[in-house]
């Protein structure tokens, strides 16, 4: 089931439906169980989460973590380096290397945000300013604090078009 929506490299063709290859396992499994317990609202992975096992969340963990991760937005030299640098800009400040890796490509509970998709990644920022979206720490809700609609917006087209060896990666020294 879970090709219909992610692909089946994990990489969706929907705006709307984030990649999901290469994501940590321990990522994976929580998100999984937070759907599966309905403490993350969503119709359709609600329905497809409520009859997974324990085991089952293990195995996809297991198979998901092992999909290729997604790669960087097509850009080149169509990036808009103005936008991508304010992403950087925020990136530093917000310390998103931190949890998430300088290359952003997640660790345990905290996910791949490299290659993601923008939509995806502007609708979580948005779910977690305004408390309805879950994780296993408060630290994402205070991560984009304060920021606005457009700040949101530059730092999801950074992280989608993220590439470590870019002079612009924004990714610490």
């Amino acid at each position: 089931m879970c090709v219909a929506c992610h692909g089946e490299t994990g990489q969706s063709e929907n705006p709307d439906i984030p990649n999901i290859g290469g994501q940590p396992k321990l990522f994976v499994m929580y998100q999984l169980f937070f759907y599966r317990e309905g403490r993350r609202k969503s119709p359709e992975m609600n329905t497809v989460a409520r009859d997974i096992t324990d085991a089952d969340l293990t195995a996809l963990a297991d198979y998901v973590s092992g999909l290729p991760p997604p790669k960087p937005a097509d850009g080149g030299a169509d990036i808009d380096q103005p936008r991508y640098l304010r992403g950087a800009d925020i990136v530093r400040q917000r310390r998103c290397a931190v949890c998430h890796n300088p290359d952003f490509s997640g660790r345990e509970q905290m996910p791949r945000i490299a290659g993601q998709r923008e939509k995806y990644l502007l609708k979580s920022f948005k779910e977690y300013q305004a408390g309805q979206r879950i994780g296993t720490q408060a630290a994402m809700a205070e991560a984009v604090r304060g920021l606005d609609d457009t700040q949101l917006a530059d730092l999801a087209y950074h992280l989608t078009r993220f590439r470590p060896q870019h002079p612009l990666s924004g990714s610490p020294p």
